[in-house]
């Protein structure tokens, strides 16, 4: 596409250097248009409410840091444009201390969710278009992510989070497809879908779970497809907790008028080493992180086996 002979080289996207035996690759069609889906992948505060709402900080145990996420359901959030695309740092303050979330968007459609330790997080997301209501998200990760612990101190998973494995790699999960079929959008349609409203469990819901929604990626693909293939936006009310969103769609209208006006060439087309950044979650003490200290932990990022270290930060 476009008028180059030559197309420009792939994005050094970490997940995407290593070997294919150390990968994971996931793709699943979701029903409405790309930039709806990706929204909902940046926005760092539904987690504690779509996935954990039917779940008390007091119900994990100790050491978990997703109690932090339960404790303060509304983070604090920093957004600053980078020369890949966005990046939001979002905060919260339990007891003394600051658990820190951040995590990138990138040119065109890629984002890196935060859902891993600090320092073995390797996963990236694309949200491609296939027209302007289906989206193909491809999920591509590293195999030796360090899974995070959703278990209870009952020694149970919550309700609703069948999907993920408690060991192996974070980045694994459990669902199942419809067959495939040869029209255009025949492949990777979850079994879950609107047309038997996405295997909702009442009696769950009442319950249990917040949704009532069997699998973390089947309640995200639910509320995206819900909104209708392109959502309405006359009827949002954007607020603190939408920054990153705001910037990304900013930065994406910028970009957009800027090609079309002035004929500049989106970030990332031809400097694929602008893609070497990565999500993180931190905790820290409450002083540390006033002096800057999360921040700061930032910067050195996990090595490719065999590789170099890539950077990401505020600066």
């Amino acid at each position: 596409m476009g008028p180059r002979a030559e197309p420009p080289a792939l994005p050094a996207l970490e997940p995407a250097l290593l070997p294919a035996d150390q990968t994971l690759l996931f793709f699943s069609e979701r029903d409405c248009n790309w930039l709806q889906a990706l929204e909902g992948e940046i926005d760092t505060s539904h987690i504690s409410f779509l996935h954990w709402g039917s779940v008390r900080a007091e119900d994990l145990p100790e050491g978990n840091i997703a109690r932090y996420a339960l404790a303060n359901r509304r983070p604090e959030l920093k957004v600053t444009t980078t020369g890949f695309g966005t990046m939001y740092g979002a905060w919260r303050e339990v007891d003394g201390k600051i658990y820190w979330r951040f995590s990138p968007f990138a040119f065109p459609f890629w984002t890196m969710p935060p859902e891993g330790h600090f320092i073995q997080h390797l996963l990236v997301r694309a949200w491609v278009p296939l027209d302007d209501y289906h989206t193909m998200m491809i999920n591509l990760a590293w195999k030796g992510n360090a899974p995070r612990s959703r278990k209870l101190k009952n020694g149970e998973l919550p309700a609703g989070f069948g999907d993920r494995p408690e060991n192996g790699s974070s980045a694994a999960r459990t669902v199942e497809f419809l067959p495939n079929t040869s029209d255009w959008f025949g492949r990777w349609r979850l079994r879950q879908n609107a047309s038997n409203d996405y295997e909702i469990d009442r009696e769950v819901q009442r319950t249990a779970s917040f949704t009532g929604i069997p699998g973390i990626h089947a309640q995200d693909q639910a509320i995206t497809e819900s909104m209708g293939p392109i959502v309405d936006h006359e009827f949002e009310h954007l607020g603190h907790g939408d920054l990153m969103i705001i910037q990304t769609r900013r930065r994406l209208v910028q970009a957009a008028l800027a090609l079309q006006n002035e004929g500049t060439i989106p970030p990332g087309v031809d400097d694929p080493e602008l893609y070497l950044q990565g999500p993180r979650r931190r905790l820290c003490h409450r002083r540390a992180a006033r002096r800057g200290g999360a921040l700061h932990h930032l910067s050195p990022h996990v090595g490719r086996p065999g590789g170099n270290r890539a950077h990401a930060g505020f600066r």
